[in-house]
């Protein structure tokens, strides 16, 4: 653990700096894959799948400013609709890209994000069923801002959320049992370098079981949680954290954070996660069992230089450095 205290000389240093700020470079990244199968991509005859009405959510949003009226701004989209009764299996996808740039085109921000998402349908189930019995997710998001003349205010975000309900039936007079295995990999990056702003990349995965009848849910871990994280400069900061069943609740949740201040130095946080899991489902003869699964994904940069080109009385930049030196802590993790 790493402590870390402004002095008094520091934080007046930055006080007393004009709001002609350094030129700033920020980016944040990350990429989610989630795949998992049901009983080896075959479900038991006695058992129907099919997708709860009204369970899909879909939401997206994109943009990216540069405060200044000669900034020229392009996007691009590219969405294709999946069908997992196909063959070969059609996946669903979308493309999207925002950029805003200065003349010149080196400086400006941006946002983006691709995701797409395989559903296969077991072949040997009811034609008339919706019965996915394999889903993988491939989701990457981005957003970044470059300025390296004048001081001027620029920021991206994309996020993307993506959430569908299942729900395993019993159809026979007998106890069912099957299994649903799945693979996670997960990698968030933010990094600024300069001042007055800041970049962020967060995102949660889950499966997790609901309402049920006559059903039992068992967790068993088929890999290690690896993570590897990195913190780097001052403010640095990198959060996650794995929720799975027997605390609370049936399923998991994994879900993460990166964040990277802008302090006037090069700052990095990065996050990388692997981890294999197998869940073993019991369902009683007409038993049920519901099954909401998905993602989540944010990023963002903002980059907003200072109201005033004055600098600060010498005896304000002394109060604000005794304010803040009383004590600003940090913890640092490495994994």
């Amino acid at each position: 653990m790493k402590a870390h205290v402004f002095s008094a000389s520091a934080i007046a240093a930055l006080c007393a700096g004009t709001a002609f700020a350094a030129p700033i470079s920020a980016d944040s990244a990350l990429t989610l894959y989630h795949s998992y199968t049901v009983n080896s991509g075959s479900a038991p005859a006695a058992v129907r799948i099919s997708t709860l009405p009204g369970s899909l959510v879909l939401q997206s949003d994109l943009a990216s400013t540069v405060d200044d009226p000669t900034a020229t701004n392009t996007t691009s989209v590219n969405t294709v609709i999946g069908n997992p009764f196909a063959d070969p299996v059609v996946p669903f996808s979308s493309e999207r890209t925002d950029e805003t740039t200065l003349p010149g085109g080196s400086e400006g921000s941006a946002a983006a994000y691709s995701v797409e998402i395989t559903a296969v349908d077991d072949p040997e189930a009811d034609p008339f069923v919706t019965s996915i019995v394999e889903r993988t997710i491939n989701n990457s998001g981005s957003a970044s801002a470059e300025i390296t003349s004048d001081p001027v205010a620029a920021a991206a975000r994309a996020s993307f959320r993506n959430e569908r309900g299942y729900l395993f039936e019993n159809t026979s007079d007998a106890l069912v049992s099957f299994n649903i295995a799945g693979d996670v990999r997960a990698s968030f990056l933010s990094t600024y370098d300069g001042t007055d702003g800041f970049s962020r990349a967060s995102g949660t995965l889950f499966s997790e079981f609901g309402s049920g009848i006559g059903a039992e849910v068992g967790y068993l871990p088929l890999a290690p949680y690896l993570r590897t994280i990195t913190e780097e400069g001052e403010g640095a900061m990198v959060a996650e954290t794995l929720a799975t069943s027997g605390e609370g609740f049936d399923g998991f949740v994994f879900s993460a954070a990166t964040s990277a201040p802008g302090t006037g130095s090069p700052v990095e946080a990065a996050l990388d996660v692997t981890f294999r899991y197998l869940f073993s489902i019991s369902l009683e003869p007409g038993g049920s069992l519901e099954m909401r699964t998905g993602f989540r994904q944010f990023n963002a940069v903002e980059y907003a230089p200072g109201p005033s080109p004055v600098p600060l009385p010498a005896s304000l930049s002394f109060l604000l450095a005794g304010l803040v030196g009383l004590g600003v802590a940090r913890r640092c993790t490495r994994a």
